[in-house]
């Protein structure tokens, strides 16, 4: 059976089609963002305007072998502490859920179209190539793990019920799925960081359907998906919108989420001292974080440039994102709609400006007074008490 390249998506052709004309790519000319003769498309669009919250769907990584997808469905379930709803319509409940879930969905059998690909052997921890790189671990992944996320303050439960209509769109009767909620109210360790008080869904797909084709995720399957949930919000109740970020004039790269997540415990940890009076150790800084630390110190003292290349790429997809909203603006007016072409307009006026990370780190750390002085005094030579020498001229307190 022949592999299947993305991932099967069925449209709901009066709910989550917005119209999207153009996606703020680099092209020859500007085109309008939204169609103007489509009520779906200016709903859209005044969402967009209107700055409704904006979901979150993406792949945080998924497990190549039994062991490894067991392991992340009890760390979801807080290892039998919260339910976890199957694609079967149950809410399991205990710590030997997750051994259930891995046995039930046959994962130790389980086999893509080519069979190479299943037989393939994790490398030795350490292994690098004849380059001295690290050795990429090539099996195909038996499950993805998906987070379906919304801002705080959103009902849980309605992100719950969002999710479930998203999975039942995309995988019923197709591919094997599980499902939990993370939310303050019931997960303890839900408010470690800013981030993860935003109500959110864990969903756990196999990767092999039961008909034997492999899910693959693409971009624009990550971008069908966002619409999917955002329309499955909406039927909720829930405001929820989802267009590009660059259409949104969001100005900035973003770091990666787990790499925002440590730093946010690495911070917490710093300002509260979490677990220093029970002797724990505090999360240690990576490896790259500490890297765009020092670029950011060497261009303070030293004066020395960034790379400008990211700024550049930002600033050009934020020029063709003007121009294809000035572009809508005018298919507003020719079509006698003036008063959207104005919020447009003002919408455009009002665009956060361009910064790329190395920039907002820079802010962070010139407003950390403390962490700036840190800086400077381990960037001088330490002052050592000179020895005193006879008839050198002091005196004693008395």
């Amino acid at each position: 059976m022949p592999k299947k390249r993305t991932a099967a998506v069925i449209r709901d052709k009066n709910g989550a089609g917005i119209e999207l004309w153009s996606r703020g790519r680099k092209g020859a000319s500007a085109r309008p963002l939204f169609n103007p003769a489509s009520p779906e498309a200016i709903a859209a669009m005044n969402r967009t305007l209107n700055h409704v919250p904006e979901v979150m769907v993406k792949v945080t990584g998924g497990g190549r072998d039994t062991g490894t997808a067991q392991a992340h469905l009890s760390y979801i379930d807080r290892h039998g502490k919260l339910d976890v709803h199957t694609d079967e319509g149950e809410v399991l409940n205990g710590k030997d859920v997750s051994q259930f879930l891995v046995e039930d969905w046959k994962l130790d059998i389980s086999k893509s179209a080519n069979a190479k690909n299943h037989n393939r052997q994790a490398p030795e921890p350490g292994a690098t190539d004849k380059n001295g790189k690290a050795v990429k671990d090539s099996r195909g992944k038996q499950v993805h793990n998906i987070v379906l996320s919304m801002p705080q303050g959103t009902p849980p439960h309605t992100v719950l019920a969002a999710a479930q209509a998203f999975a039942r769109e995309n995988f019923a009767l197709n591919h094997r799925y599980a499902m939990v909620l993370h939310d303050p109210a019931t997960d303890p360790r839900h408010e470690k960081t800013e981030s993860g008080k935003n109500p959110h869904v864990h969903l756990v797909v196999k990767a092999v359907s039961e008909t034997g084709e492999r899910l693959y995720i693409r971009k624009d399957t990550l971008r069908l998906w966002r619409e999917q949930f955002a329309h499955a919000l909406r039927e909720q109740g829930v405001q929820a919108n989802a267009t590009p970020s660059a259409l949104r004039g969001k100005g900035k790269s973003s770091a990666k989420s787990n790499i925002h997540q440590h730093q946010e415990r690495l911070d917490k940890w710093r300002t509260e001292g979490q677990g220093k009076k029970n002797g724990r150790n505090g999360p240690v800084a990576s490896t790259l974080q500490n890297s765009r630390y020092t670029s950011v110190l060497d261009e303070i003292y030293n004066g020395s440039k960034p790379d400008a290349s990211r700024k550049e790429k930002l600033a050009a997809t934020r020029a063709n994102v003007v121009k294809d909203w000035l572009a809508t603006a005018t298919a507003l007016r020719e079509a006698g709609n003036n008063k959207d072409a104005d919020r447009v307009l003002e919408f455009v006026k009002n665009l956060y400006p361009v910064k790329t990370d190395h920039q907002l780190l820079k802010e962070q750390v010139l407003a950390d007074k403390d962490r700036l002085r840190a800086a400077e005094a381990a960037s001088k030579p330490p002052v050592v008490d000179k020895p005193v020498q006879r008839g050198d001229d002091f005196s004693h307190e008395r």
